[in-house]
């Protein structure tokens, strides 16, 4: 029988040097044989998408099928077929967070990275060889080793790492993470003074049938002492750069400001939008400040390495059942996700007709997005989805090899589906803030969008896209001043990207954009922006796509967004007789500001010409078909 344990936040785990070869070992040959019995179906590629990369889940968030890093840990069927892999894990005797079967193919490798998502602050990644040949090498900081079979090893992630296979065979790990506990503190203490003696493990019959795992790996609301704990984790990471130093010194103000509140509300529930206007304002700080741009010693921008520590788990989405709300006394259970919100597989089919907003950037989506959000029964999360999407494995451009955004129905595979449908909607709330219940038409809206159609008709074949057209000469001066801003920097650390740190949509073929002069970037971004989203769009059915002019809307807000509405299937009943400013508005609105750099719009038309000409065709044909249907 295997039971869940862990009740409250654990503290981090933390190494002296980059590795640590524990003084307990394993029977190699009968891990091997044990992994070899797996069905082949129990492989499935890396959650990150590294080519040659796969996995086998042996304890996941709820026992599913899924990289989810958040929720109550148990073990999947492919554990309960693997006897010799549970008494590892009963003898080692830590508790237990996501576990894996890790495959490297010949010739591939584990890029070099670091990890500095929450989930690591407190666990310890633990390696078991199962099969390997002498061409693997593991580095991590300034070392570098080479994993001998039935060894058990823990390394620093927070230090760059990766791993090369020059072998001809597979490689394959046994990965184990823990938080602590059984034997770890003795193994860790006996091999940092030299006195451990590596004792072999052999099989044995009824070892690992009691293992204890995690319930409790995220806050409902971060404490403002959790917050200062890795603050000064990072302080301890940073250097002494003064301007990190002034980063790391606003932050410290913010956790104030979330302290004063933490004694009014704690965990409370009423206390839920003073925290979220506090982490608003921070985040928009945070870009004010640069924070993207301010390099930690280990070339990772202490913008990102506090968003991931801090921001994005300071507070918890709604609906996420903690064990601070169940009953103390009830026995853990070892079964799915928790009763206050289905299974993700289950979530992706309460999704009723999605809508997309699809356009080029700064062409006013964030105005129709926030104007159409004021539909009844629509539901949205509120803002972009950049985190939404990019934190699923595999869907983010550093995990493809920085190609750009663009997305297939390739990429749609279960896995990403189920993690998709259920981040979006555990973020959706209705127009009066309501969260979703049962079955829900869901708004979405980012620019980047514009290069993920088919992904999105492969995932919802019923979503509907409304193709929103503005003047290309308006646009492009917006985008110019977007990127002059800085505070569009979508990628400011772009491999191989010089100048200004790369803003808005990554473009298929930004590469060969580099060195050119602002306007022509810009024109170029628009124009293979327009390109894609114009194929993708004329390949759906006529019915599922929609199109609405910039300045239609600005000209006759009230029967633009009736009309729409009634195109989508929605109902309309707010008067508009105004629009309010969008809150990515950059400069006060104004349809002749291109002027200004007119000579400059002049002399990059050619580049936008063409796909000005099939987006206007496009707009006007659809305009004239509607009429004509009505």
């Amino acid at each position: 029988m295997i039971h869940g344990l862990n009740e409250g936040m654990t503290p981090e785990v933390r190494l002296t040097k980059p590795f640590l070869k524990l003084p307990i070992r394993f029977d190699a040959d009968a891990l091997a044989a044990e992994v070899r019995a797996l069905p082949s179906s129990a492989w499935v590629p890396h959650p990150n998408g590294f080519a040659g990369n796969e996995a086998v889940r042996l304890v996941t968030s709820g026992g599913s099928a899924t990289d989810e890093l958040v929720g109550a840990m148990a073990p999947t069927e492919n554990l309960q077929r693997c006897d010799y892999v549970r008494q590892i894990m009963g003898e080692i005797g830590g508790v237990w967070g996501q576990g894996r079967l890790m495959g490297l193919a010949p010739g591939r490798e584990v890029p070099s990275h670091i990890d500095i998502h929450y989930y690591w602050r407190t666990h310890l990644r633990i390696h078991i060889p199962v099969i390997t040949n002498p061409g693997v090498e593991f580095s991590c900081g300034d070392e570098t080793v080479h994993m001998a079979a039935g060894e058990c090893w823990a390394f620093d992630s927070f230090l760059r790492h990766d791993v090369q296979n020059k072998g001809g065979e597979q490689r394959i790990h046994l990965v184990l993470d823990t938080v602590g506990g059984g034997q770890i503190p003795e193994l860790l203490q006996a091999t940092e003074s030299g006195t451990g003696e590596g004792r072999l493990v052999v099989p044995a019959k009824g070892k690992g049938d009691e293992l204890a795992f995690e319930w409790v790996n995220a806050p409902k609301v971060m404490s403002p002492w959790e917050m200062r704990c890795h603050l000064a984790f990072i302080r301890e990471h940073s250097g002494s750069d003064r301007q990190v130093v002034e980063v790391l010194d606003h932050v410290e103000r913010f956790v104030d400001r979330w302290a004063a509140n933490w004694a009014r509300f704690e965990t409370d529930d009423e206390g839920r939008p003073h925290y979220e206007r506090l982490l608003a304002q921070v985040r928009g700080d945070m870009v004010a400040l640069g924070a993207d741009e301010r390099a930690m010693p280990n070339g990772i921008g202490v913008g990102q390495v506090i968003r991931q520590l801090i921001f994005h788990m300071a507070l918890a989405e709604p609906g996420r059942a903690f064990t601070t709300d169940r009953n103390r006394g009830a026995k853990p259970t070892t079964g799915g996700p928790s009763p206050a919100m289905p299974a993700a597989s289950e979530l992706h089919d309460r999704f009723d007709r999605p809508i997309f907003v699809v356009s080029t950037p700064r062409s006013g989506s964030t105005l129709l997005y926030e104007t159409l959000e004021q539909a009844p029964d629509l539901y949205s999360i509120g803002d972009e989805s950049h985190g939404v999407i990019e934190t699923v494995p595999g869907l983010s451009p550093p995990r493809r090899g920085w190609t750009s955004n663009r997305l297939t129905a390739e990429d749609a595979t279960p896995e990403r589906v189920e993690q998709l449908a259920a981040a979006f909607y555990r973020r959706l709330k209705d127009r009066d803030g309501r969260p979703a219940e049962g079955p829900v038409r869901m708004l979405e809206k980012t620019p980047k969008n514009a290069l993920r159609v088919p992904f999105f008709d492969a995932i919802w074949p019923d979503s509907q896209f409304i193709y929103l057209y503005r003047d290309v000469r308006q646009t492009l001066h917006s985008m110019m001043e977007a990127w002059h801003s800085g505070g569009f920097r979508t990628y400011p650390r772009l491999p191989g990207w010089p100048g200004l740190a790369w803003s808005m949509v990554l473009v298929p073929g930004w590469q060969r954009l580099r060195g050119l002069p602002l306007p022509e970037i810009v024109a170029h971004q628009w124009a293979i922006t327009t390109n894609v989203l114009l194929d993708d769009l004329k390949q759906l059915d006529a019915e599922r796509v929609h199109v609405v002019d910039y300045s239609a809307i600005v000209a006759s807000p009230q029967a633009e967004m009736e009309r729409l509405a009634d195109r989508v299937g929605l109902s309309w009943d707010r008067p508009l007789t105004t629009l309010r400013r969008s809150k990515t508005t950059v400069s006060p609105p104004d349809p002749n500001k291109w002027r200004r750099i007119e000579p400059a719009i002049e002399a990059i038309w050619p580049i936008v010409e063409q796909a000005n000409a099939r987006a206007k065709e496009f707009l006007g044909q659809r305009l004239s078909s509607e009429r004509a249907a009505a």
